[in-house]
């Protein structure tokens, strides 16, 4: 008996809704515009007040775990000791600009300044990045496509 509406259905034949491709797309340029966004308010934010949403401990602490992370993947990969180094160094530095950041967004917009700024530049600007993004995530696969196969 099959129950309408029921994403595990029994019918092999069936496609799961996570296997459809344009619910895979949008999902992932709805994640990729609302993560982009959340950086730009927390950018925003951090530059309007001018200090870090997290204190220093804390962001010393991310680069040393994301540094040491990067670190041993570059080593694992082959690199020498010197690249892996300067690696694990961009991985700890890019990784605590994205996290800090993504915290700044989301104190910004908890604390109200969504609505500062306006619903319409938000959405407009999620909108924007969806759009981007699926461009970006094409043109990275396309350009990786080739380089690899």
């Amino acid at each position: 008996m099959m129950v309408a509406g029921k994403i595990n259905s029994r019918n092999p034949n069936s496609q799961s809704l996570f296997e459809n491709p344009f619910v895979k797309t949008l999902a992932v340029a709805v994640l990729m515009g609302i993560f982009l966004v959340d950086m730009g308010l927390g950018l925003f934010d951090i530059f309007s007040t001018r200090s870090s949403p997290l204190p220093l401990a804390f962001v010393l602490m991310i680069f040393a775990v994301m540094f040491i992370g990067g670190m041993v993947f570059y080593e694992r990969q082959g690199l020498d000791t010197l690249s892996s180094l300067m690696g694990g160094t961009l991985a700890g530095f890019g990784l605590s600009f994205v996290f800090v950041s993504l915290v700044g967004g989301v104190q910004f917009a908890l604390g109200g300044g969504i609505s500062t700024i306006g619903w319409e530049q938000v959405i407009s600007a999620v909108a924007g990045c969806m759009i981007a993004g699926v461009v970006m995530l094409k043109v990275l696969s396309h350009k990786l496509q080739n380089h690899f196969y």
